[in-house]
Parts: C-alpha cells; sequence; structure tokens
C-alpha cells in the first residue's frame, strides 16, 4: 500500500514540474544579465540563497514507513511545524499518528504450530513479544548549513537545502509513552518561493520491556512531504 500512495505522490509531482517548469527556470539570472553578450565563457559563481527561510513559519505535512520492524509493517501520517531564526538554524515540531499491520514474518509465525516434545497433546506456536508503534511526537532543531542548486538539461533549476536535525521525542507504544532521543538528516527540494518537497531520515532511541528486561531500541523511519513558508 505504502508503495501505491508514494508511486501517486511522485506522479502528482512531475506532473506539476512538467506543467509548469518556468516556476522554476524563470528564476535564475542568465548569463548575459551578470556578463555582457560578447562573453561566451559560462558563469561559475553561485548566487546567494534566492529562497529565504528566516522567521518564516513553516507548515507541512508527511507521510512515511519505518524501516526496520520485524514483526508490523508501520506507516505514519502525520504534521510538522517548524521557524527558522536564521537561514541555517531554525526549530521544529512534528506530530505522527502510526498505522500499523501484522507483516507478512508474524502471519507466518502465527501459523506455524508445534506439540511439546513433553506431551503431544499439547499445541502450541511462536508468540513473539510486539511492541508496536502508536504516536511520535518530535520536537529538534535543524541545522542546515548546506544550500545548492541543480541545472536539469538547462530547462530546469532545482534549489535545494541538505539538513540535520538532533532533539527529543515522545514515542507512544504497547508499553505506553515512552522518551526518546532523536537525530536525522533530509533534503528539501523547492518549487516556487514558499513551496518544497521535503525527505527525511530520522532514527528515536528508546528503552523497551522485552522478556521483563529493558532493552535499548533505535526506530528508523523514512518519509516524504510537502511543506509551505509563510509570509
Amino acid at each position: 500500500m505504502f508503495g501505491r500512495y508514494l508511486t501517486g505522490f511522485l506522479r502528482l509531482i512531475f506532473a506539476a514540474l512538467v506543467s509548469f517548469p518556468s516556476f522554476l527556470g524563470a528564476i535564475d539570472l542568465k548569463p548575459e544579465e551578470v556578463r555582457s553578450k560578447g562573453t561566451q565563457s559560462p558563469v561559475t559563481i553561485l548566487q546567494n540563497r534566492y529562497f529565504l527561510k528566516t522567521f518564516r513559519p513553516e507548515l507541512g505535512i508527511a507521510y512515511g514507513t519505518v524501516t526496520n520492524e520485524a514483526y508490523t509493517s508501520t506507516h505514519l501520517l502525520g504534521f510538522r511545524a517548524g521557524l527558522f531564526f536564521t537561514e541555517w538554524l531554525g526549530i521544529e515540531v512534528q506530530s505522527f499518528n502510526a498505522t500499523v499491520a501484522d507483516s507478512d514474518d508474524y502471519k507466518a509465525l502465527k501459523r506455524l504450530r508445534y506439540r511439546k516434545f513433553a506431551d503431544p497433546n499439547i499445541e502450541v506456536h511462536p508468540d513473539p513479544e510486539v511492541n508496536r508503534l502508536k504516536k511520535v511526537l518530535d520536537v529538534t532543531t535543524e541545522i542546515a548549513p548546506f544550500y545548492g542548486k541543480l541545472n536539469f538539461a538547462d530547462w530546469i533549476i532545482i534549489y535545494s537545502d541538505l539538513y540535520v536535525t538532533g532533539g527529543v521525542s515522545k514515542v507512544d507504544t504497547d508499553q505506553g509513552p515512552i522518551n526518546a532521543l532523536t537525530f536525522g538528516a533530509g533534503q528539501r527540494f523547492y518549487w516556487q518561493k514558499s513551496l518544497s518537497l521535503r525527505i527525511d531520515f530520522k532514527g528515536r532511541m528508546y528503552t523497551e520491556k522485552s522478556n521483563s528486561e529493558d532493552h535499548r531500541k533505535t526506530t528508523y523511519s523514512v518519509d516524504f512531504g510537502l511543506s509551505y513558508f509563510l509570509f
């Protein structure tokens, strides 16, 4: 199901870029605006940031999946809000609700049956402990020192930020709410001055119970989202 949603989302983005390439291509300076028309050598200077973020509140939505759960198929859907204090430093809050289903491996385990050697009349089956994810709330610092642009076939110019994040999380599971540390990285691709496509990778580290003992766990997720800068 995740593949179908992702395919539809990427098709929508591609259709928007193909339908409105002028939004991206028109924002870059032409070579003759920097050098005279008689100069044939290419312009090699990277211009300053065209998309400014300082003190522009950011709102967005995201859809993703947890990548390292063996017994569940977990998808995340939520929203985020953030604010940059400079062009490279800001804070962000994001909240996700999880949709959880048994994985194929877990379904296969539940179908297994065997009889005890000591008492063949007793039938048992594997029943691993599963601590399902329900909700996630992240509060993170966002650092975006890398800014650049890509020119695709002299047709579309794509501006982007590369950033890292770190902070705290509240992870709601079958075992109740758990405090966690979160870290991650992501990239933002701009379309017009306010709209951007985001790809984020997150890790959340916390302690859960397994066989009545504490165990450290790190949950990894990848999500795709759209964000809009106000003002």
